[in-house]
């Protein structure tokens, strides 16, 4: 089993970033690959709330929380997802530096599909990639969290402005 880790460091209250972090029906609010949500159970938050996160580049993937720890952290089982992986779960967890700053620590273990060719894959390539996604996501996180932008596709804030057009279109 692989486990792969990232923390950043955010200028907030841990309550603060925990109210984002908790709203389990909403993480495309920071997360850059996530386009929208479906909420697939009546709990949208705690355990068992279960979710389909559906990304930008039109795959998705199935997430339960299976363990939960209000105000300081969820795990989540990775099921539907389009990576090489099984048994995937990943870990969001805020600790309280001081009443202005916190840490945000992001955790997923994981088994590689694929036998041998899946390790060495694992060792070479999906490691890193994860990290680099980790980063993107904290990144974005700590960006929605001290600005309150809405972020969208590939951890680009989405204006206001952007916003009211985007309505106003679709209104007609």
């Amino acid at each position: 089993m692989t486990t792969v880790k990232a923390t950043r460091t955010i200028n907030a209250s841990s309550s603060k970033i925990w109210t984002v972090l908790s709203d389990f029906s909403n993480v495309q609010v920071f997360h850059p690959l996530v386009e929208h949500v479906d909420q697939l159970s009546e709990a949208d938050r705690g355990l068992g709330a279960k979710r389909r996160c559906n990304m930008y580049n039109g795959s998705s993937a199935v997430e339960e929380i299976i363990e939960w720890k209000e105000g300081q952290s969820a795990t989540i089982a990775v099921t539907d997802a389009p990576m090489p992986v099984l048994n995937a779960t990943a870990t969001m967890r805020v600790n309280k530096v001081d009443s202005h700053h916190s840490e945000v620590y992001m955790e997923m273990s994981y088994t590689p599909k694929w036998g041998i060719f899946g390790k060495i894959f694992d060792i070479l390539m999906l490691r890193m990639g994860m990290r680099h996604v980790f980063n993107k996501v904290l990144k974005s996180l700590q960006h929605h969290v001290e600005t309150g932008e809405l972020i969208g596709k590939n951890g680009k804030p989405i204006s206001h402005t952007s916003l009211t057009k985007t309505a106003q279109l679709q209104q007609g």
